[in-house]
């Protein structure tokens, strides 16, 4: 099944775009000294980019509101799609760091085709979801022609229609930009309707079936949640607030963070007693506390439950036409307004509300509201209906690999020849058999996991063989020569790749000289070597070579200095058998393919949990519920999506770099940053990392989906060709 087809650009978007190409400078110096960008530097110049697999489902959610609804249709997305990328952006910091079961969340770039080009180029996203709206022209440009967009749950506010109404020609082209609609309610349908000339679906509001994180503070008081406030709304409140029976405590939470020192000085000068929530050492208010400043994020939408009365900020402003009540209105919690709600309508004719014409009626329609029944909670089937729309759009191809930097393509040649004199040299015979896995690209490809896969099988035919790696990652000094029986099984020593096969049980020799390392698995009684990471070397002849691809990136953006093969795909050819991984082999490749049809397809399944003592436990004995995931690999998302669908809930994320060596600073925020929570991370990860952090490690495996008869064959051969007497097992 394909997807809808991307939307087009006209006149009027090209000349957005060179007037904003021309104004770069200037944006980026905006951007540097903003107080909201400066720290996204990175990222709003699309330097900085996700690590997310090819093939993403991309959802940009401006803040945390667009948040909610992301949050909705990644949950339900996960679940109907479990082995889809899902990239969230947004254009706040609030949003950036909102908790979403997402692959990874990046801020969106300045709105320049230049860096949306760059963007779309080294992410491929197989499609854009804008929820709610966000028609920046300069990212439709970028898109127009390469990946379809959708607009979900499109609300059709004031800026909308002014600008439909005074640039009728750009609305227009921007309306073509966009593959679909989907409008949030009926109101917004007809709109919609009348401007595009067909139908549209209504999605309904995802805010109401949003997930939320429960909230970590207890407040066993009544209290009143005021949620999304903007500057007037947080002053009514507090004349409000003295004339309300039961002193129950207001809850503020502005809607913008740089607001939250501004309403603190408010608050100091009110003569109420106030506490700040991220000054609050434990979960509990201090006695007599009136109210609380929410300078928090993440934590609002868990305090609904069991409010006896909420407002919702916005709603005395017509420019903005009052934030969404739906997370009130899921919790059942009586809403109070101002008369402006046009902006999320739908959102508060699902809850009881209790309207004030002015700020000055507050006090009564909050005292009204605290006293009123609750509703029953609002659910409906909205994220369903969604995920029945954007089905096209998961099932859109994947955009073709380019170039990572293509700039460097002068020293491309320098390089193919340096690597061409250095495939000149003669290998040595070693004192065993050796059976190569290598790659064309620099890594990422899953070749770890296929040595040992290899190994379990060799041994399993009654054979010893021992890995043998250059050790790639481990501590400077010490001997030269190390291995698994002389020295821990560690990161350190080993390098983190070998010390996970080691703690897996295997025997691993670890050094940068393939031949003397051969030697010592002589030593240790192998009868065959592995040689993980071996099509480039030129030291140690091979017997029987394997090449490892990734499906999902196979050309790895270019030859090094452009990409990361080292290679070029005519190499595949010296391969004896060519192994493919998370896919089929790419149509570009396959004249490369060996001839007899020696190709074997595999992909990673969950096996169980392991410790830092090579303890086991079966996968439903693992952590249950929130997680704090510490991985340092080069794409986490397919690690992510793997605890999503066991149930877990990455609440907090510690990701860096691959082969990251923590430092005790680094692993103490971690510990800091879990606060009792289970410490997840990889087999790779675990080999770095102290016993005393207590963490836990997904073991993944591989799994054969074809070729297991062509692999058999030629390891059977193999042994044949070298005298090693195997049983009958495999």
């Amino acid at each position: 099944m394909s997807g809808p087809l991307p939307g087009q650009a006209g006149w009027r978007m090209r000349a957005w775009g060179l007037a904003v190409s021309a104004c770069l400078p200037l944006l980026v110096a905006w951007a540097a000294v903003g107080r909201r960008t400066r720290g996204q530097l990175g990222e709003r110049l699309a330097w900085k980019l996700p690590t997310v697999q090819p093939g993403a489902l991309w959802i940009h959610a401006a803040s945390l509101g667009e948040g909610q609804v992301a949050a909705a249709l990644a949950r339900s997305a996960a679940v109907r799609w479990p082995d889809l990328p899902l990239l969230r952006t947004a254009t706040s910091d609030t949003g950036r760091e909102q908790l979403l079961p997402v692959d990874d969340c990046r801020c969106l770039p300045l709105d320049a085709p230049l860096l949306s080009r760059r963007f779309l180029r080294r992410v491929r996203p197989r499609a854009l979801i804008l929820v709610e709206g966000e028609l920046w022209p300069g990212l439709l440009l970028a898109c127009a022609g390469r990946i379809p967009v959708f607009v979900l749950g499109a609300r059709i506010g004031a800026g909308t229609r002014r600008l439909a109404r005074l640039a009728p020609g750009l609305w227009r082209e921007l309306q073509g930009a966009v593959s679909g609609w989907s409008p949030r309610d009926d109101r917004d349908a007809a709109w919609l309707e009348q401007r595009l000339g067909r139908p549209v679906p209504v999605v309904g509001d995802l805010k109401a079936e949003a997930p939320f994180k429960q909230a970590s503070l207890r407040l066993s008081r009544v209290r009143i949640i005021a949620g999304s406030t903007r500057p007037g709304d947080e002053a009514a409140l507090l004349r409000a607030l003295p004339c309300l029976p039961g002193r129950p405590l207001l809850v503020l939470a502005p809607r913008h963070r740089e607001r939250f020192d501004e309403v603190a000085q408010l608050l100091a000068r009110s003569g109420l007693t106030w506490q700040r929530r991220s000054q609050l050492e434990r979960p509990r208010l201090p006695e007599g506390t009136r109210v609380l400043l929410l300078d928090t994020v993440g934590e609002l939408a868990g305090l609904y439950e069991g409010a006896s009365a909420a407002f919702v900020g916005g709603s005395f402003d017509a420019s903005i036409g009052g934030h969404s009540a739906a997370e009130a209105a899921r919790a059942a919690v009586p809403v109070v307004h101002g008369p402006q709600v046009s902006s999320n309508a739908s959102s508060f004719a699902r809850a009881r509300c209790f309207p004030a014409v002015e700020p000055g009626e507050l006090a009564g329609a909050l005292a009204a509201a605290m006293q009123a029944e609750r509703p029953a909670p609002a659910l409906g089937a909205a994220a369903e209906r969604a995920l029945d729309l954007i089905a096209p759009l998961a099932a859109a191809p994947v955009p073709p690999g380019s170039w990572h930097r293509p700039l460097a393509w002068p020293l491309v040649p320098a390089y193919r020849a340096a690597a061409a004199l250095r495939r000149r040299r003669a290998r040595a015979t070693g004192p065993l058999p050796v059976i190569s896995v290598g790659n064309l690209a620099s890594g990422g490809t899953g070749k770890t996991q296929v040595v040992g896969l290899l190994a379990r099988r060799l041994r399993a035919l009654g054979l010893k063989p021992a890995v043998l790696s250059r050790g790639y990652g481990r501590a400077p000094g010490g001997p030269t020569l190390r291995d698994s029986v002389a020295g821990p099984a560690d990161g350190a020593f080993l390098g983190d790749e070998p010390a996970m096969l080691a703690t897996q049980g295997l025997l691993v020799v670890s050094c940068p000289d393939r031949l003397q390392g051969a030697g010592r698995a002589r030593e240790l009684g192998a009868d065959l070597v592995l040689l993980d990471d071996g099509l480039q070397q030129r030291q140690l002849a091979v017997d029987l070579d394997l090449v490892v691809l990734d499906a999902r990136e196979p050309l790895a953006g270019g030859p090094i200095p452009v990409g990361e093969l080292r290679e070029p795909p005519e190499a595949l050819r010296r391969a004896d058998l060519l192994w493919v991984n998370h896919g089929p082999l790419p149509a570009s490749l396959q004249r490369f393919s060996p001839p007899d049809g020696a190709l074997v397809l595999a992909r990673t399944v969950a096996r169980g949990w392991r410790d830092h003592g090579g303890g086991w436990l079966p996968l439903h004995q693992g952590p249950k519920g929130e997680v704090l995931v510490l991985a340092g690999i080069a794409r986490p998302g397919g690690f992510l999506r793997g605890l999503r669908g066991l149930g877990l809930l990455p609440a907090v994320r510690e990701l860096y770099p691959d082969h990251q060596r923590w430092t005790a600073a680094q692993l103490q925020r971690v510990r800091h940053r879990a606060g009792g929570l289970p410490i997840v991370t990889t087999e790779k990860d675990l080999a770095r990392l102290p016993a005393s952090l207590g963490a836990l490690a997904l073991v993944v495996e591989l799994e054969l989906l074809s070729g297991a008869a062509a692999l058999d064959q030629r390891l059977r051969g193999f042994c044949r060709q070298h005298d090693l007497a195997v049983g009958e097992g495999s």
